[in-house]
């Protein structure tokens, strides 16, 4: 119960302070607008591009090691078919074919990181633009904050700038390039 009634008397405190500063806010005449970032993304022409990119690249590297499985399987077959025929030095042709499957792992989970860098590189771009243009507009409207729409319960529509800067951002950034980063040399094992 105690508790309870702690917790209660923090809220209060919190709430109230909350309330002064808005109400000390308004005093000073500070404006404020409010952003539907996710909103901004969804209908951003350039995030949008950034998916059937995505998904070209993934289906080359995709082809690439389709033919390295491939060979894999075969070297696998050969290998067991040899096991039967030439069963001295088996060991060291399985310990072989073992290192060439790891070689291949390896490089999936690489070129999987890289993809993933791409990605994130390329929707960086796009939330740095969308920053930039968020602030030349609260600059234009003499905007002292900006705030994103998910955490309020409610605002009045004229705050809001989602729409604008929606149409700024599919302007000013009409697609992105997603390029795979350089791929960084492996160290070789001692």
């Amino acid at each position: 119960m105690k508790f309870l009634t702690n917790l209660s008397l923090g809220g209060l405190i919190v709430l109230s302070i909350y309330f002064v500063d808005v109400t000390k806010a308004r005093s000073q005449g500070a404006t404020v607008g409010v952003i539907d970032v996710q909103s901004v993304l969804r209908s951003s022409v350039a995030a949008r591009s950034i998916r059937p990119q995505m998904e070209k690249l993934k289906a080359d590297y995709q082809k690439r090691f389709k033919k390295s499985e491939a060979n894999l399987l075969k070297a696998k077959q050969d290998l067991e078919r040899e096991r039967t025929i030439l069963p001295e030095g088996y060991t060291e042709r399985r310990k072989a074919f073992e290192r060439r499957v790891n070689d291949t792992r390896r490089q999936v989970q690489a070129v999987n990181r890289m993809l993933d860098r791409a990605s994130a590189n390329a929707m960086r771009q796009v939330h740095k633009t969308l920053r930039v243009i968020t602030k030349e507009l609260a600059l234009e409207r003499s905007l002292q904050i900006v705030v994103p729409k998910r955490v309020l319960i409610f605002y009045e529509k004229k705050f809001d700038i989602t729409p604008e800067v929606a149409r700024r951002l599919n302007k000013r950034l009409p697609v992105v390039k997603v390029v795979m980063p350089k791929s960084k040399p492996t160290p070789a094992k001692k």
